[in-house]
């Protein structure tokens, strides 16, 4: 399955070769989930005081959490945390 992926901020350092700007058409597995796309990029893997690092994710323009399920087509945008409060 296909998704396009979205990566913002220090994210973009995340993006696979053959992104443009700062998307990118990413093959996930049928059933994938946001948890699957993050560790696809690789994200995940980068620790942060023993836990994962957080993320906020749009998908199709709507806030949504990270353990939603994708569908094919689907443009998900990641966001690093976001100082302020």
């Amino acid at each position: 399955m296909k998704v396009e992926v979205r990566l913002f901020a220090y994210f973009d350092k995340y993006l696979p070769s053959g992104a443009r700007g700062r998307t990118a058409t990413v093959d996930l597995p049928e059933a994938a989930s946001v948890e699957t796309l993050v560790r696809h990029l690789g994200i995940a893997e980068e620790d942060m005081e023993g836990d994962y690092m957080p993320y906020v994710v749009i998908i199709n323009g709507e806030h949504t959490a990270c353990d939603a399920d994708l569908r094919e087509g689907d443009l998900v945008s990641l966001f690093p945390p976001l100082p302020g409060g």
